[in-house]
């Protein structure tokens, strides 16, 4: 197995290029390097699977391992440019989305862009608001109204279609646990635009939520995956609880816009 390393200190990545296989003799040595890289600042793994011809039951607990280290650092780890076998033996394992920390890209750019420092200091090209009652007959006109603001973006559908999920949870969870008032409360969806991205930042009037979901670890749970959604859908989800109340869910998308 060969390993290489590229760090890329303006997001606190690191790019971990591996070529052969993943098995219980390779995976140790990845497992040491990626350690270092932890040790020096990293909070940000891209695994480039790309040249990755085999994975099995040991790649498992490399993942989980990560997962778990990366979660208390708050970040994030992306499986790059697996082939089909090595996607199909990855889907297998059901971390990839369930993890709090894993998601998959089809490649290193593609990664790469979803874990950029965000400059808050941009100004946003255009910013639109929507306000509704807490009422869950408002959802789906709410996400229809979300994506037609978007549709001037020429966004790919199926990244609109991830933010539509997203943004749908945000906005039941708030209904569902951000309303204390009920249907007399409001709540409301903030959409930013900028070159690269789109930000949606949604806020109820609840006690506050910090985003560590609570799974019942019951698979057949009617609810609770709200949480695991957003962050699997998302680039970067944060949570914000406000000092006179209500929670701020903030929810990023990378953009790459459609040639038309």
């Amino acid at each position: 197995m060969e390993i290489d390393l590229e760090h890329r200190f303006d997001a606190h990545v690191c790019v971990v290029r591996m070529d052969g296989e993943l098995d219980l003799g390779t995976v140790p040595q990845v497992r040491d390097r990626i350690s270092d890289a932890l040790a020096s600042g990293c909070v940000n793994v891209v695994l480039d699977m790309s040249r990755v011809a085999y994975a099995d039951s040991s790649a498992f607990g490399l993942l989980v391992w990560l997962d778990r280290e990366l979660e208390p650092r708050g970040g994030k780890l992306v499986l790059a440019g697996a082939n089909l076998n090595v996607g199909r033996v990855l889907e297998l394992s059901g971390l990839v989305g369930a993890a709090p920390t894993i998601a998959a890209a089809d490649d290193v750019s593609s990664a790469l862009s979803g874990l950029v420092v965000i400059d808050k200091n941009e100004p946003p090209l255009w910013v639109e608001r929507i306000t509704l009652p807490a009422s869950a007959d408002t959802l789906a006109a709410a996400r229809a109204r979300v994506c037609e603001m978007l549709e001037s973006l020429s966004i790919p559908e199926t990244s609109l279609f991830d933010i539509r999920v997203a943004v749908g949870e945000a906005l039941a969870n708030a209904i569902r646990h951000g309303s204390p008032g009920g249907e007399a409360d409001t709540i409301s969806a903030e959409l930013s635009a900028f070159s690269d991205r789109v930000m949606i930042r949604v806020s109820d009037s609840g006690s506050g939520f910090d985003g560590c979901a609570s799974p019942s670890g019951d698979l057949y749970a009617a609810s609770g995956r709200g949480v695991m959604f957003m962050r699997a859908l998302m680039d970067q989800v944060e949570f914000e609880s406000c000092t006179d109340g209500g929670t701020v869910v903030t929810l990023v998308k990378h953009t790459v816009r459609e040639h038309v």
